[in-house]
């Protein structure tokens, strides 16, 4: 089931039109942009926790899932410099889900306390 989570992710992932993080702060939603931040930081947390267990994904195609994600593990540090801006965060989006997003941004920007494997 793990693997085929990850596989939609990708598939999801190369259907994304990054272009739309071109677009000014009031064309966008911050808060799902943060959880595709906090998602990607979880994909290279797992890659990690992966390359320290290789015996337990022996059976798994999950490490050569993770593989797939290399060229978007950058977006989540494109996201959180946009939304850092002072300027960005006075668009009237941000401003409509201000709550929801200061708790997104926040869990991207210091996501140890949330993404944590045993």
């Amino acid at each position: 089931m793990f693997d085929k989570v990850l596989q939609d992710s990708i598939a999801s992932l190369q259907a994304f039109d990054s272009g739309s993080l071109r677009l000014p702060a009031d064309y966008r939603l911050a808060f799902r942009e943060l959880g595709l931040s906090i998602g990607l930081q979880a994909v290279r947390k797992l890659k990690g926790w992966v390359e320290e267990r290789p015996d337990a994904f022996r059976k798994s195609s999950v490490a050569s899932i993770l593989r797939s994600f290399e060229k978007y593990l950058q977006l989540n540090e494109t996201i959180n410099a946009f939304w850092l801006s002072e300027k960005n965060r006075r668009s009237a989006t941000w401003r409509e889900h201000h709550n929801i997003n200061m708790v997104m941004l926040a869990t991207s920007l210091s996501p140890d306390g949330y993404l944590s494997f045993p």
